[in-house]
């Protein structure tokens, strides 16, 4: 018994019976309003006498709802009984099983609405049958027509109703676009049974009564004339309202979630809760909101190991091997005392302090529009003006540089800082199956040679005069030359460079 009360207050507390009142509440007061249109408003003297008798309309119909109530109660929870079982423990059940049977609810709803109709029409026609022939046509057909429209009804409110936990069952991936009648099915059908049966009941009455099924003149058909036209209003109205919705929400939800991809937020999710072509788009949608995050997680993992630049120019275009004449500066930085370092400290202690040196020589790097082309141990290259243009790509790298000796200063490793500019090759080199972009040329050479020098140079930074004539004047005044030397594998002499002490380069 306590089992049975924690069920019934577990099911108040869900959408359910929101749902019973509701899809209950449209089948009763159809009923209703099909026994007041045959007893008030169908001109026959056999309906008289069919009221006046014990076994009256009246009576009949009555009987009939609360058949329609019990026998409507008893197959709708049978139907939903195992999507209610799937809720309190949905590790118990099959997800497609439950994806089928939630996405079909509406239409087995509108068969059990459909056969308790027809039961109560059956039984509506045989009483009126001992009366008269023309009695029980007539109630049949009303009854019919009214079926059809409730049928209908109910399976678009049913179809609404069953939104949140449809949501729920096709939470993943969702292909099949049978589970519910296709969209232009869906309309056809709703235009049918709202607005054109009522149209159908209309036209009957007039051949019913020129076929003299009615007595009287056709003024008596005026109040039932008048009352399946504002049927047709408001059933064509309520049909058109819900298949509207079923459409244009979807559509809506779709679009609001576009507009939040367009702002920047790729986290975004549609419910899937439709079973015909639309739930395919709502689950299209998702699928491709996956796809653009997978991309964006290779994007920046490709980043992190190859550059930004690079791996948004990769993801744009196909690489192919080899590479074309760019005019870039490049940075050279080599850690100094590396090895007597590693001896002295665990390896756990080399690549915390190694990360954190590197961490700093990224940052000024990007600040200054420079791009990471490589890490090579204990040293780290950078280039400015490939892959990507660079307007005065030459003060750039200057600048980093001059950046690079004020923030690595009190840190566990210190490092010679070369800076060199000039042509060289720049593209992808490798074989077909593995290659990296980098860049090879004198530049490269210099910024290495003036690299092993700032390692014995105060302040660590050295240029060559060439690049420094280069640079704009501004960042020209903040470097003061030196001597000429003969680099290591050169057979010329080449003038070097180093920044002026940051005193003297504030006057600029």
């Amino acid at each position: 018994m306590d089992r049975l009360w924690r069920g019934l207050k577990w099911l108040w507390g869900t959408s359910w019976p929101l749902y019973a009142a509701i899809v209950l509440g449209t089948n009763v007061i159809a009923a209703i309003a099909i026994m007041l249109f045959i007893r008030f408003l169908v001109p026959m003297p056999e309906v008289m006498e069919f009221a006046s008798e014990a076994s009256s309309l009246t009576t009949i119909g009555v009987a009939y709802v609360i058949f329609a109530v019990v026998v409507g109660v008893v197959a709708t929870f049978f139907i939903v009984r195992p999507v209610l079982d799937w809720q309190r423990h949905p590790e118990e059940h099959d997800p497609n099983m439950v994806r089928s049977l939630v996405m079909r609810l509406p239409v087995m709803q509108s068969i059990i609405v459909i056969a308790v109709w027809g039961v109560g029409i059956i039984i509506a026609i045989v009483t009126a049958g001992q009366i008269s022939w023309r009695l029980a046509l007539v109630v049949g057909v009303s009854a019919a027509l009214m079926g059809l429209i409730v049928s209908l009804i109910t399976y678009l409110q049913a179809e609404r109703l069953v939104r949140p936990v449809a949501s729920t069952a096709l939470a993943r991936r969702f292909e099949d676009s049978t589970l519910e009648p296709p969209i232009k099915q869906r309309l056809y059908m709703t235009w049918f049974m709202t607005s054109a049966v009522p149209l159908i009941g209309i036209i009957l009455l007039l051949w019913a009564q020129h076929a003299g099924f009615f007595s009287g003149n056709v003024g008596e058909l005026i109040g039932a004339i008048v009352s399946l036209a504002i049927a047709a209003l408001v059933t064509g109205s309520i049909g058109v309202a819900f298949a509207t919705m079923s459409v244009v929400d979807p559509i809506k939800e779709l679009q609001e979630a576009i507009n939040r991809v367009r702002r920047g937020d790729t986290d975004v999710q549609v419910d899937i809760y439709d079973g015909s072509e639309m739930g395919v788009l709502q689950s299209g949608f998702n699928e491709m909101m996956r796809g653009l995050r997978e991309r964006q997680r290779v994007r920046d993992i490709f980043g992190r190991y190859v550059g930004t630049e690079v791996a948004q120019k990769a993801l744009e275009a196909k690489p192919e091997l080899g590479g074309e004449d760019r005019k870039v500066a490049v940075i050279f930085v080599d850690v100094i005392g590396s090895t007597t370092f590693a001896v002295n400290h665990t390896p756990e202690e080399v690549v915390e302090a190694l990360n954190e040196f590197f961490e700093r020589v990224v940052d000024v790097v990007h600040r200054n529009k420079g791009v990471i082309n490589k890490f090579q141990g204990d040293a780290a290259l950078a280039v400015f003006g490939a892959p990507l243009a660079l307007n005065d790509s030459t003060s750039h790298a200057l600048q980093a540089a001059r950046e690079l000796r004020s923030e690595l200063r009190g840190l566990a490793l210190q490092a010679g800082i070369g800076v060199a500019s000039g042509h060289v090759v720049a593209g992808h080199i490798g074989g077909h199956d593995r290659f990296e972009y980098t860049v090879i040329g004198d530049a490269v050479n210099s910024a290495a040679r003036l690299t092993d020098l700032a390692k014995d140079t105060p302040g660590g930074v050295l240029t060559n005069a060439s690049t420094l004539r280069g640079a704009n004047e501004v960042e020209q005044a903040r470097w003061t030359l030196l001597k000429s030397i003969e680099l290591r594998g050169r057979h010329k002499m080449t003038q070097l460079a180093r920044p002026v002490r940051s005193t003297m380069a504030d006057r600029y």
